[in-house]
């Protein structure tokens, strides 16, 4: 059996491993780098950086005051990332590519794939020319990449998504965040930990729809470590002069150095051509599948 997996994630990778254990040949298309969010620009790089956030906040606020002081804590961002990327190149290689190259049932492109039919794709190489991929058993394991908010003005500005913002060599004094995510709120409490005075925009209040609970206690625990929470709050003009944000909400101006936008993620489905295989999408543009997980 010839299996095609487009992506290079966690899924992906999962999927493409039990395939061969079952005797298929699969070939595994990657437009950019392997190993997908996770490892390169989610997961593991904000799990890191998360870390070193949370013990400079312990030597900042010890528990311990009696016997052992707290301290504030010098942050050297440039070493910090130095150390986080290299962990994650080296995961990258011991979790993905190293599996790959050693794998002779599984052969990777590195190009853009898109479906031809239902039973072949197109793959545009990253190093110049197509070609034909065909298939019995296609899985499209892409993904999803950061949404961005209609806010006039934003997408003319050098705003942060996650990627940018955990690659960053610097630490601003000022952070903005719109939006409520999981994402948006553990970086926000990392930069804040780093020495970044942070105001979140929530368009309702933290975790209204997981646990409304929840949210209030984390409300109360940010704001306990100095992290701006506004309520019901929505940016409805984004302006970016002299290498500043500003913010115009209801309640005023919200000024800042770095705006971090984290209001979810949408699905990497555009360039696919999944009309040609005859594979529905919702509004958003996620594939429809059954309790099986088959598309239509």
């Amino acid at each position: 059996m010839q299996v095609a997996v487009i992506g290079s994630g966690g899924a992906a990778m999962a999927a493409a491993l039990k395939a061969v254990e079952q005797g298929a040949q699969v070939t595994l298309i990657e437009r950019g780098t392997i190993g997908g969010t996770c490892v390169n620009v989610g997961c593991v790089p904000s799990k890191i950086m998360i870390r070193a956030a949370h013990i400079a906040h312990l030597r900042r606020e010890s528990p311990f005051d009696g016997g052992m002081p707290p301290t504030p804590p010098t942050i050297l961002r440039e070493r910090l990332l130095a150390q986080q990327q290299a962990r994650v190149e080296e995961l990258r290689h011991a979790k993905y590519e190293g599996i790959l190259d050693g794998n002779s049932a599984i052969t990777v492109l590195h190009g853009e794939a898109r479906f031809k039919d239902d039973q072949s794709l197109i793959v545009s190489l990253n190093e110049g020319g197509e070609r034909v991929v065909m298939f019995d058993r296609c899985l499209v394991a892409t993904g999803a990449s950061p949404a961005m908010p209609p806010i006039p003005g934003l997408k003319e500005s050098p705003y942060w998504t996650s990627t940018e913002a955990l690659v960053s060599d610097t630490i601003p004094e000022r952070l903005a965040v719109i939006g409520s995510s999981v994402v948006a709120l553990e970086l926000a409490q990392a930069f804040a930990r780093l020495g970044s005075q942070v105001t979140i925009l929530a368009r309702s209040t933290l975790f209204f729809r997981e646990d409304p609970a929840i949210g209030e206690a984390v409300t109360a625990a940010f704001r306990a470590e100095g992290i701006k929470v506004l309520e019901h709050t929505q940016a409805s003009q984004v302006a970016h002069v002299d290498g500043e944000f500003v913010l115009t909400t209801g309640q005023g101006e919200v000024r800042a150095d770095k705006l971090l936008v984290a209001t979810g993620r949408t699905p990497n489905t555009r360039s696919l051509a999944l009309e040609a295989a005859g594979v529905a999408v919702n509004a958003q543009g996620a594939i429809v599948i059954d309790k099986g997980m088959r598309t239509s």
